[in-house]
């Protein structure tokens, strides 16, 4: 009985388990793609800021 219990959660579960595994793996370069874009993008526009506004302080 145990061993049908395994087997049914595993059929349940199992699938969906994978599926997410293979896209987070998948996906992950193009997140630290993203998150360098943002931090890029960060240090821009706080360099234009300085730029358009000499008077305001940086943080």
């Amino acid at each position: 009985m145990e061993f049908d219990k395994l087997l049914s959660a595993a059929a349940d579960y199992g699938f969906p388990m994978l599926v997410s595994s293979y896209l987070l793996v998948r996906m992950e370069g193009r997140i630290e793609k993203l998150s360098a874009n943002i931090e890029s993008l960060t240090h821009v526009l706080q360099d234009r800021l300085v730029m358009q506004f000499p008077y305001v302080q940086q943080q």
